[in-house]
């Protein structure tokens, strides 16, 4: 994965476009709609350039999801989770996450085909990921929360997390299940926490 760190203006704004322009066929054509030849037309950029910032296509799309969880993490960041117990405010985090991805689904199963994907790239995005959603549910909890209970809480919401965005992409169940069945476990969790 290449740090935006380390890109020129200029390169930072051709990558950005080329992740715009793969939500875009992802939202027309879902996860085969995404070709890396079309990209660079639409994105209007050489197909060298392209394969420059992304391997593969799985590692663009598994970097487009990652670019899509840094935007909702910048939103938490500026609006903290709302409820007055740790349950509540995850519960907040959870559904906030869930709606943006039930917002476009045809989307949402083509990043996700492309997360599920092998190869050392998307592998980097997959870690990026999990530390991003492991800071953004920390937020919900306070400080004085035993740090050990709340890490092994935080990654197992993250494993049921995937496996169910997992199941509805393969159509094993319907979205909404997928999103009762993780809120289900983050009550078992949190249960008469505070």
């Amino acid at each position: 994965m290449r740090s935006e760190r380390t890109l020129t203006q200029r390169q930072a704004q051709r990558r950005q476009r080329v992740l715009r322009t793969a939500l875009e066929l992802a939202g027309e054509g879902g996860y085969e709609g995404v070709q890396m030849r079309e990209v660079a037309e639409r994105a209007d950029v050489a197909l060298g350039t392209v394969y420059h910032y992304f391997t593969s296509k799985d590692h663009l799309l598994a970097e487009t999801l990652a670019e899509w969880l840094r935007g909702l993490e910048a939103n938490v960041a500026r609006n903290p989770a709302r409820g007055d117990t740790t349950l509540e405010r995850v519960l907040d985090l959870l559904r906030r996450t869930t709606r943006a991805m039930q917002s476009n689904q045809k989307v949402s199963a083509a990043l996700i085909g492309g997360l599920v994907a092998e190869g050392e790239q998307v592998a980097a995005c997959q870690q990026e990921m999990h530390e991003m959603f492991s800071a953004m549910l920390g937020t919900a909890f306070p400080p004085d929360y035993p740090r050990d209970r709340r890490d092994k809480i935080i990654r197992s919401l993250e494993h049921i997390w995937f496996s169910e965005l997992i199941g509805w992409k393969n159509g094993w169940n319907p979205f909404e299940q997928s999103v009762r069945e993780l809120e289900d476990a983050a009550e078992l969790f949190l249960a008469g926490d505070h």
